[in-house]
């Protein structure tokens, strides 16, 4: 019998409970409204469509095609098409107007459990990625005290990581309040458009945000914000967005989707060992893909200066120790980052409307790595693409790891630094 708890909702619901409906004139550039498995195809496997936010989140979707990797697995494919928020990027995967694209670790799970979407994760998209930041005329996270500060959706691993950092100053995040009515240990949060957060800064209609990258790093050279934590610092290589597909589109040719799994993963291992390039690659003024010129672009994949960034500049890596990046491009979807990301959900404060059904908080991440992921076609993927060997995970540790979770902050307090 069906767990009454799993009621499907619709579409419109699901997006508005991830907090990220909007309405209509959302997507960078055209896609056909028809299902591509409508039966003028017979169900067949179509050119692969996909599609992607301007964020680093995306990119192995992007190197695939733009490097020839899906031409190398004989995998016929468009070029990937922008899309400018995540409720247009949703609803067109869910529709079947794209086959491909990547969406946030919580989505995912939201899409799986909420609103009964048979989809598959592939692959980690990426790692790390996540900036937080302050506006220019603060010093660092104490001052966020009492003030405004935006997250481009509830649901994302940005809003949970920004709110335990907070938490470690000894501030409160919550939602719901002007900054009149916000205490003095109070954060109060707001969604913002990614690609709105450097201007929101410059005119402080906030105070802070996390935002994925290369957003932060726009952030930094247009709004003179100050970089006060990596994600990595934080939770080293987590997940954030997925390769996805739905199961109606690997059941119809498992063959198939077993190359298109080879390209995602021969093209994350790509950008792991070709950052220069990815930058000349996305920026605007090279490959073109990101809205974004390739000086910023190159920011966000390689400025993790420690004498800038570290224990005394502005906080924002602690752990010296772990060699933090920016952004990663390990894809293997290890099972532990999924009992971590069930963890910070759990705890997370976002709005009422959005809060997070008894069906999800009940799950562990056991249960949801294994009905999330295809691990056949990822641990396929992995080997072809030699991943073990590239990221130094041989044996028996390969498809398995301990996650770290640590918050260390820059305090203002000579007294409370941490050793």
């Amino acid at each position: 019998m069906k767990n009454p708890s799993l009621r499907p909702v619709s579409r419109r619901s699901a997006l508005k409970n991830l907090g990220i409906l909007s309405l209509g004139g959302l997507m960078g550039s055209s896609i056909s409204s028809c299902n591509l498995f409508s039966s003028s195809n017979g169900g067949k496997i179509p050119t692969l469509t996909s599609g992607y936010i301007p964020i680093l989140d995306s990119v192995p979707v992007i190197v695939a095609y733009a490097k020839g990797f899906f031409e190398e697995y004989n995998v016929a494919a468009s070029k990937p098409t922008l899309i400018r928020s995540w409720p247009a990027l949703m609803e067109a995967f869910v529709s079947k107007q794209i086959l491909l694209t990547h969406i946030l670790l919580p989505q995912v799970i939201f899409l799986k459990y909420a609103q009964e979407v048979n989809l598959k994760s592939i692959a980690f998209n990426h790692t790390n990625v996540v900036a937080m930041l302050v506006a220019k005329e603060l010093n660092g996270i104490e001052d966020l005290g009492g003030q405004i500060v935006g997250c481009p959706t509830w649901w994302a691993p940005h809003t949970g990581i920004f709110q335990d950092v907070l938490r470690k100053a000894g501030l409160k995040p919550v939602v719901g309040k002007t900054k009149d009515e916000l205490a003095p240990d109070e954060v109060g949060f707001r969604v913002v458009a990614p690609p709105d957060m450097a201007e929101s800064l410059k005119s402080k209609a906030i105070a802070g945000c996390t935002v994925s990258e290369p957003f932060g790093a726009a952030s930094e050279v247009l709004a003179e914000a100050k970089l006060i934590k990596m994600s990595g610092d934080v939770w080293p290589d987590h997940p954030c967005c997925q390769s996805v597909l739905l199961e109606e589109t690997i059941n119809i040719d498992r063959d198939w989707a077993q190359r298109l799994t080879n390209a995602i993963y021969k093209a994350a291992i790509w950008c792991h060992q070709n950052r220069e390039e990815l930058a000349e690659l996305l920026g605007k003024d090279g490959g073109g893909y990101f809205p974004m010129p390739v000086k910023v672009v190159r920011k966000a994949l390689l400025d993790q200066d420690i004498s800038k960034y570290g224990p005394d500049g502005t906080g924002a890596i602690m752990h010296t120790h772990w060699d933090v990046k920016r952004v990663g491009f390990m894809p293997y979807p290890f099972p532990s980052s999924f009992d971590t990301t069930m963890d910070l959900m759990k705890r997370m404060v976002v709005d009422p409307s959005s809060a997070l059904p008894e069906n999800i908080r009940g799950l562990s991440g056991k249960q949801v790595a294994e009905s999330i992921v295809d691990y056949d076609l990822a641990v396929n993927g992995f080997n072809e693409a030699k991943g073990g060997e590239v990221f130094g995970i041989t044996g028996s540790d390969e498809y398995k790891r301990e996650e770290t979770y640590d918050v260390l902050i820059k305090s203002e307090n000579e007294e409370e630094q941490p050793q």
